[in-house]
């Protein structure tokens, strides 16, 4: 071990100590631990982003005050990265279910650890978590991902369509550094290629709205990874892990507004019901970032939103205190943080006993297209007849505003998107104000009867609260490929103008719907460039360089489920 750099007196960092993984390679990491010389035990934290320049405190969880309640802490560059030996790819998860596995049994194998080892960490730093714990390092008690989650639950969430923006910036900064670091090494750079990588990673927009995807200005010359692959979703940019091999209690942290939100919560279900050891799942109103502040989007959801109000770091500890020393406070299964209400709630299941599901018909009197058509939520009545019909043009998306939205040029959370709603793409349905708060508390689903005048197409959904000052506040969205709608293991194209059923999962959310506001969903088909628009040609994503424009159906028989707390009340009266 590297001779150690005190940075208090009862504090130590030793540097780059080295750890040997079985196949030889030497990753590096940062021992934090008091000058004492008693085991401990240890917290792992892996990571790609460099751990010379990591925070060792964040909203989510702070270092120094695991190291003050008498843990050790590691913070490790991942194989390939920075002081870290061995090839990097930038996806690689089996290698780093291997890593991970090495790092806790070396962790527990040295004498300032007691045989205890943890993890903690957030979005990478919690994939990697799953992916070690699924192969049972002896020495790994527990585990406390945030924002993450598995490969096919999030596909699922995705419905089919590519996240363009989000892996457009992510491929961008991966391929930048990348052609830095060979050229710092002396190694031959494509100059024109950095300069549009640059470009491209300074304003995302100039990439995604290019057409044909695969043809990208500096991203199709597949730096890091191969373009098709990426677009076509053989590229796993989330890992794959059986649950069922998940034997360490974990504590899930998640974010309302994060992009792994869906995925994060149902593994936690997954995992809550099937396994025998304790899981736990804290879901707050936060994002996809370094932060868990208070203010999403154009709201502020008070003091106690926050990632330090919430006592994250404390209730880490708790679990951690519990599962490697034996003598903590148990939390409860589930606390989720109710926006509207602004207050945090406890359960003991997702979604919590004492939902049920209420139900509302689509209905208009013939043109819902905009907030100021004629469109409404009602009771469903069985045979409903009609349609609404709109004109989707993909070189006019409809424009991403706010959502569930990471990297880009987007502003995530909760936004006003009444202007969205002014467009004649989009066809909207409104209650009657509320007479009493509703809450909804679960999976927002869209079941709808659609057609269109193109072989594949897409359909998103959108619920909102529309407040008595007019402005229309995104709750949770969705979207679907049409081609995807019996499953994401098969394509199966539309016949032309023959109705389908199909389903768009608006994800999970905990909100309350206040008196005097009001429910709308909006049905459109782009949501860009938070994903890819479809192009309507039933061709290979990626290959098209135009698009059709389509007509598009939605039927009244079309449904919207929500996941109510029923103490609550109902939606009431129908919107005239």
């Amino acid at each position: 071990m590297k001779k150690p750099l005190s940075t208090k007196p009862n504090l130590v960092v030793h540097r780059d100590v080295e750890m040997p993984m079985r196949d030889g390679v030497i990753l590096r990491g940062d021992v934090w631990r008091t000058a004492d010389e008693t085991p401990r035990p240890v917290l792992l934290r892996r990571l790609p982003y460099n751990k010379a320049v990591a925070m060792p405190n964040s909203d989510w969880f702070r270092t120094t005050d695991a190291l003050a309640a008498g843990y050790t802490v590691l913070v490790q560059d991942t194989r390939g990265r920075y002081a870290s030996d061995g090839e990097w790819a930038p996806i690689m998860w089996p290698q780093e279910g291997l890593d991970t596995y090495d790092t806790v049994e070396w962790i527990a194998a040295q004498d300032w650890c007691d045989g205890n080892v943890g993890m903690v960490g957030g979005s990478y730093l919690g994939i990697v978590q799953w992916v070690g714990a699924a192969l049972r390092p002896p020495h790994l008690k527990a585990i406390a991902p945030a924002i993450a989650a598995g490969g096919a639950l999030q596909r699922q969430a995705d419905g089919g369509a590519f996240p363009l923006a989000q892996g457009v910036s992510w491929l961008a900064y991966m391929a930048l550094e990348r052609l830095i670091t060979s050229q710092a090494k002396g190694e031959p750079v494509d100059q024109v290629v950095l300069g549009e990588i640059a470009a491209v990673a300074a304003d995302p927009d100039l990439a995604t709205r290019h057409l044909p995807l695969l043809d990208m200005p500096g991203l199709s010359a597949g730096v890091v990874a191969d373009l098709a692959d990426v677009l076509s979703g053989r590229f796993a940019d989330t890992a794959e892990f059986d649950v069922d091999a998940i034997a360490v209690p974990s504590l899930s942290l998640a974010g309302w507004f994060d992009i792994y939100c869906d995925a994060g919560v149902r593994g936690f279900s997954r995992l809550a019901t099937a396994g025998a050891a304790e899981h736990r799942l804290i879901v707050g109103p936060w994002a996809h970032a370094s932060s868990a502040p208070a203010g999403q989007g154009d709201l502020n959801f008070g003091i106690s939103a926050e990632g330090a109000g919430a006592g994250l770091t404390e209730k880490q500890l708790a679990f951690f205190d519990r599962h490697l020393r034996g003598a903590g406070r148990d939390l409860p299964p589930v606390e989720y943080f109710l926006m509207g209400a602004n207050e945090w709630r406890t359960a003991d299941q997702w979604p919590p006993a004492g939902t049920t599901t209420c139900e509302l018909a689509l209905a208009s009197g013939g043109d819902a297209r905009t907030s100021a058509g004629d469109g409404r939520l009602t009771d469903v009545v069985t045979g409903a007849a009609g349609y609404d019909e709109y004109v989707y043009d993909p070189d006019d998306p409809v424009p991403t505003h706010g959502g569930r939205v990471a990297l880009g040029n987007e502003v995530t959370g909760p936004r006003d998107v009444s202007f969205v709603e002014r467009r004649r793409d989009v066809l909207c349905y409104t209650s009657a104000p509320l007479e009493r708060p509703l809450d909804v508390v679960g999976p927002v689903l869209v079941d709808m009867r659609v057609s269109s005048s193109a072989v594949d197409t897409d359909f998103v959904a959108r619920l909102t609260e529309v407040l008595p000052d007019g402005r229309s506040i995104a709750v949770v969205d969705g979207i679907t490929r049409a081609r995807y709608r019996e499953g994401l293991d098969r394509e199966v194209p539309l016949d032309p103008g023959v109705p389908v059923a199909l389903r768009v999962d608006c994800g999970e959310t905990a909100w309350r719907f206040r008196p005097g506001s009001r429910l709308r969903l909006s049905v459109t088909s782009s949501n860009f460039p938070r994903f890819d628009r479809n192009l309507n040609t039933g061709n290979a994503i990626g290959t098209d360089a135009a698009g059709l424009a389509a007509t598009q159906r939605v039927y009244h028989e079309s449904v919207l489920r929500l996941s109510v707390l029923s103490a609550t009340g109902h939606t009431g009266q129908e919107h005239q």
